[in-house]
């Protein structure tokens, strides 16, 4: 047997070594459909957890209380989809098992695809973890929403006004770049947001029907405020080594107000707290 044979066969060997590991973890991955019809159901507290991967979350628009496809590595992970209809507590996503480290394989392969009935009031919790996360929830009838993200890409957008009058809109990033689109939507008088590092873009933009308030914490990065032009709009903040830019502002004591402040329908009254980094004012 030549030496070039030999060569070609090691070769083979070795790529043959490469492929089988990839082959094996393609074939870890699996994908799963649950569903649920909506029955007479008055208000539901969901529940949606998702480690990592590229998450999709938007309005349903059947008779389904939910319905979810998820694509998991099977080793890591399991889906859940648990409904408890005497409680009215309704868990999605998928849960680490437990045996598994702390690395995530074939985290670019995974995602899950939620939808949720825009018929029935719901307080949603969401927690991911790290990848991307694509939320719409414009059009729901959400009652409560707390958010937590870690080190991930998130858009959470309200393109439409919100079916009812929330409470509460909770916000917590980590180190992550987040963007948050159409809060007046939310029709919410609560606003709460924590950033820990990174990037984060608030945008007040929709419809708005009532007064607000806002507590919004950044840790280390920028924070980028987006305003509707006749909002009226009162920040305080306390700042450490940020820089401030207050456009179209101006300062009465020790906060900063729109010009048409005390003219404007409705107000938002905005509380900042920023550690490092640079805070932001566009109007629009």
């Amino acid at each position: 047997m030549s030496e070039r044979t030999l060569a070609r066969r090691a070769a083979a060997a070795t790529l043959l070594a490469a492929l089988v590991p990839a082959a094996a973890a393609g074939q870890q991955l699996r994908t799963v459909t649950s569903s649920r019809q909506l029955q007479d159901e008055r208000q539901v507290a969901v529940q949606l957890e998702y480690g990592a991967g590229h998450l999709r979350v938007s309005p349903s628009a059947s008779d389904l209380l939910y319905r979810m496809e998820v694509r998991y590595d099977d080793q890591q992970f399991r889906p859940v989809s648990e409904y408890d209809r005497g409680s009215g507590r309704l868990k999605l996503g998928v849960e680490s098992r437990e045996h598994h480290g702390g690395h995530v394989r074939n985290g670019d392969q995974q995602h899950a695809s939620i939808e949720l009935s825009p018929r029935v009031p719901i307080d949603l919790a969401v927690q991911f973890g790290a990848g991307e996360a694509d939320v719409e929830l414009g059009g729901l009838a959400l009652r409560e929403v707390h958010l937590e993200t870690g080190a991930s890409r998130t858009t959470v957008s309200f393109t439409q006004p919100n079916r009812v009058a929330a409470r509460t809109v909770k916000i917590e990033a980590g180190a992550a770049e987040i963007r948050l689109n159409g809060l007046g939507n939310t029709r919410a008088e609560r606003f709460e947001f924590s950033g820990g590092m990174g990037e984060a873009t608030l945008d007040f933009g929709g419809t708005w029907t009532r007064n607000a308030t806002a507590s919004l914490e950044m840790g280390v990065g920028s924070l980028r405020l987006r305003l509707p032009r006749g909002l009226g709009v009162k920040l305080t903040k306390d700042s450490f080594l940020t820089s401030f830019d207050a456009s179209g502002m101006v300062k009465r004591g020790n906060a900063w107000y729109s010009r048409d402040y005390e003219q404007a329908r409705y107000r938002l009254d905005l509380d900042i707290n920023a550690a490092l980094g640079s805070i932001t004012v566009e109007w629009f």
